[in-house]
């Protein structure tokens, strides 16, 4: 294994993340901004984005420790073991801004050195102080900073921190507010902000749901089974997968979930014919986001109104692979590409522009990198932005279903089609920028090859 690196265009640090704002949903709890800024915020046309009062139980949140409900709302009880807590539900607040939180908070018996703590997390691992106080009583209003903002996975954790059981820590009437409407200055951004362990993680930030299209449906192919977002709104970018040679939509399939749950309309299909050779394989690809622009304007299909017709991308494994490329060739108003294990007779792709990530096997002896991935990626102009991940080791089915890399291969791929079909540059430091450079001492990877900056 020879670990390389090699780029096509100067490295450059990564792209300013862009301003968000699309669309929000729920949350619960309590205080943010370390360090405890208690302002009244003069709301402009603000709304209710989530209430708690503890009426019927723990509602949204789940305890942990000595922790009890009544009409004095939730109270936590020290203890010389587990601090009592309680953690909301995950809130969505994409799309709204100047958030305020506001809630009732009673602290009774705390000795110094103990407190009432109110915190937020956007990711469920690390949380944020928004305040510690031992002696406490009434209510309070802070502002939000802009890091709760557009987060899709937003959580209020309150605790207490004191050893004994007749020490307490009360909250109750929780408000989240926030101003809604504005316009995204990126309309296609969707979900918090990445993260290295979101994108490794099996599924991003949305629920999905499955629809199958039968061989009786299905125009163009054999048969296939979609994948959407539920949770969030569209319409979506689109992406079609097809298997390689005598595969079934099977060997791809773990595509589905990982780029629904990240905000596409996902389709992977079967070929008409197992042995359909790789132009078949680009035909169908087409046929299948041609179908599914169909399935956008019928009223009564699952994805209807989901799709975006105008940016729509193509990937494939093997003998999918090299359709994958074909079919970027021939349509250049797709918007990404990525071929796995790309298998095809002819290595001239020189007219291609759409931009293309190969992820190559470097023991791949079904279609050898250097007579297959390698020529694909070398033709491509360098002036394309294009991308060559190659898995030490790894044998032709290395990005299939199954594979023991799929947190790497699933982070640059999905980070390939956040950054071009969605346009989201928040995704940049993943393919070029530091998050990526971190990377490139990974011993999964024995060849990067990038055209940056995206």
């Amino acid at each position: 294994m020879q670990h390389q690196i090699t780029t096509g265009r100067s490295p450059v640090p990564s792209p300013a993340r862009s301003a968000t704002c699309s669309r929000m949903t729920t949350l619960t709890k309590a205080g943010m901004l370390a360090g405890g800024l208690l302002l009244s915020f003069a709301a402009q046309a603000q709304v209710a984005v989530f209430e708690e009062s503890f009426s019927s139980g723990l509602g949204n949140f789940t305890s942990a420790g000595s922790v009890t409900t009544g009409t004095y709302g939730a109270r936590m009880a020290g203890s010389s073991g587990t601090d009592g807590t309680i953690t909301s539900n995950p809130i969505n607040t994409t799309g709204f801004t100047g958030l305020t939180l506001s809630f009732d908070r009673v602290t009774s018996g705390l000795d110094t050195g103990e407190s009432g703590i109110a915190s937020y997390s956007v990711d469920g691992t690390t949380y944020t102080t928004i305040e510690s106080i031992r002696t406490a009583s009434g209510r309070v209003t802070f502002n939000l900073p802009a890091a709760a903002q557009n987060q899709a996975q937003l959580r209020l954790r309150f605790r207490i921190s004191a050893s004994l059981s007749s020490e307490t820590y009360s909250v109750d009437n929780i408000r989240l507010e926030g101003i809604s409407g504005e316009t995204p200055t990126n309309p296609f951004q969707k979900g918090p902000n990445p993260t290295k362990a979101l994108l490794e993680s099996g599924t991003g930030p949305f629920t999905y749901a499955t629809t199958t299209v039968s061989s009786t449906q299905a125009n163009g192919y054999r048969q296939g089974t979609i994948y959407h977002p539920t949770n969030v709104t569209g319409p979506f970018g689109a992406i079609a997968v097809v298997p390689g040679y005598l595969a079934s939509q099977s060997s791809i399939s773990w595509w589905g979930p990982r780029l629904a749950s990240h905000g596409f309309v996902v389709i992977t299909i079967d070929t008409n014919a197992s042995g359909d050779q790789p132009p078949s394989r680009a035909t169908q690809l087409m046929a299948a986001l041609e179908q599914l622009k169909t399935f956008n304007n019928t009223s009564t299909h699952p994805i209807y109104r989901k799709v975006d017709p105008n940016r729509m991308g193509v990937m494939g494994w093997s003998m999918g692979g090299g359709g994958s490329l074909i079919a970027a060739r021939d349509n250049p108003t797709l918007k990404a590409a990525i071929p796995f294990a790309p298998w095809n007779s002819s290595t001239n792709f020189s007219t291609v522009t759409v931009p293309t990530m190969i992820i190559a096997c470097e023991s791949d002896s079904t279609a050898p990198v250097s007579s297959h991935a390698s020529p694909f990626y070398n033709s491509i102009s360098s002036t394309v932005d294009k991308a060559y991940l190659e898995i030490n080791n790894g044998s032709h089915s290395c990005a299939n279903s199954g594979n023991s890399n799929a947190g790497l291969i699933g982070k640059y791929g999905v980070s390939w089609m956040k950054r071009f079909i969605d346009n989201d540059t928040r995704y940049s430091p993943y393919l070029c920028g530091t998050e990526h450079q971190a990377d490139l001492s990974n011993t999964a990877i024995s060849e990067y090859r990038e055209t940056c900056p995206y």
